[in-house]
């Protein structure tokens, strides 16, 4: 699950920002957790009491402490949250470096350039090494998800099918589901028997899913009208 937070002191801006975040997240299939923070106090605090970000959206000029401050903050307790700088203010270049912002989005902000940079950050986040493992016989052998285009069950046997092979290893399908269903990367439960990786996906009917591979899975009446509703909510419009 990609953990989000918005902080600026601008209200209408920060509706703005949750709109188009959403509609992102939406056409993606990503899970998230958004929250939002009026002053980089109050986000300061979170981050006292242990919670972390995946990404930070962030103005410059805000009341009380600014936005390099709070990021100077930040980066002390964590090294990996990418922060994205809003701002109308370009003074600040040099001051932002220090604390290696990862963007900057312009103010106003265009609904183009909003989108492909919170592309970049969503790749970015998913770039990490993140590796599903299994035991198999005496043997533990690990698959980086980012490569698994699916996931079958066969009986006891899970099968890992990945771009270059296949991996098997005992187990039950419902606990792969449960291991994944925070990773950033989304995938799709269509049949009791298959959890595809979103990202391998090219072709979608009503009852069949179509892979990058040209693999053909079916999907199991039970799933097609959920499987349905989230196609549609990305193409906005009829299968």
């Amino acid at each position: 699950m990609l953990r989000i937070a918005i902080c600026d002191d601008d209200v209408y801006l920060v509706a703005n920002i949750e709109e188009m975040l959403c509609q992102y997240l939406k056409k993606n299939l990503i899970e998230s957790d958004m929250e939002i923070f009026y002053d980089g106090i109050t986000l300061e605090k979170k981050y006292e009491c242990g919670e972390r970000f995946d990404i930070i959206y962030l103005d410059i000029e805000m009341g009380g402490k600014n936005g390099i401050e709070v990021a100077k903050f930040i980066r002390k307790l964590d090294r990996d949250v990418l922060l994205i700088y809003v701002s109308s203010y370009e003074t600040y270049f040099l001051q932002m470096f220090e604390v290696e912002p990862f963007r900057f989005i312009r103010k106003p902000i265009n609904a183009k350039d909003f989108e492909m940079i919170t592309n970049l950050a969503y790749e970015r986040t998913i770039e990490k090494d993140a590796y599903f493992e299994y035991k198999y016989n005496r043997t533990i052998g690990k698959v980086l998800i980012r490569r698994i285009i699916y996931f079958e069950s066969v009986g006891r046997t899970v099968i890992i099918h990945t771009e270059d092979c296949t991996y098997r290893y005992y187990g039950k399908l419902d606990e792969v589901e449960q291991r994944l269903y925070q990773n950033k990367i989304p995938f799709l439960r269509i049949h009791k028997s298959f959890y595809v990786n979103f990202h391998f996906v090219d072709k979608i009917t009503f009852s069949k899913l179509i892979l990058s591979d040209g693999t053909t899975l079916q999907i199991s009446q039970d799933r097609q009208n959920i499987i349905r509703k989230k196609y549609l909510d990305i193409l906005g419009g009829e299968i």
